[in-house]
């Protein structure tokens, strides 16, 4: 099930995480929380990996709280945990 591949939706968060970082706004911001909360929970379920899906969740509560700077280093965080864990990241 395509819903239930971490890859698959980690590759529509990666895109969508860094437009947001570029050009912010609450409908993007609505959209990326959207991907955030399908995403965490595959992560933890699926790759057993509860700390890089409490990145993932923190990050899409956290946007329209945090500057820019700060979600920035959130998902660069997120990049670098994701790698580890197994999953591509593309540029």
């Amino acid at each position: 099930m395509l819903l239930e591949d971490p890859q698959v939706l980690f590759d529509q968060f990666v895109p969508q995480a860094k437009a947001y970082l570029d050009s912010p706004g609450v409908m993007a911001a609505l959209e990326l929380d959207a991907i955030c909360a399908k995403l965490y929970p595959v992560i933890a379920r699926v790759l057993e990996n509860v700390e890089l899906s409490n990145q993932i969740r923190d990050f899409g509560r956290n946007l329209p709280r945090k500057e820019i700077d700060e979600l920035r280093a959130m998902l660069d965080s997120i990049l670098a945990d994701a790698k580890t864990a197994g999953l591509s990241v593309s540029s």
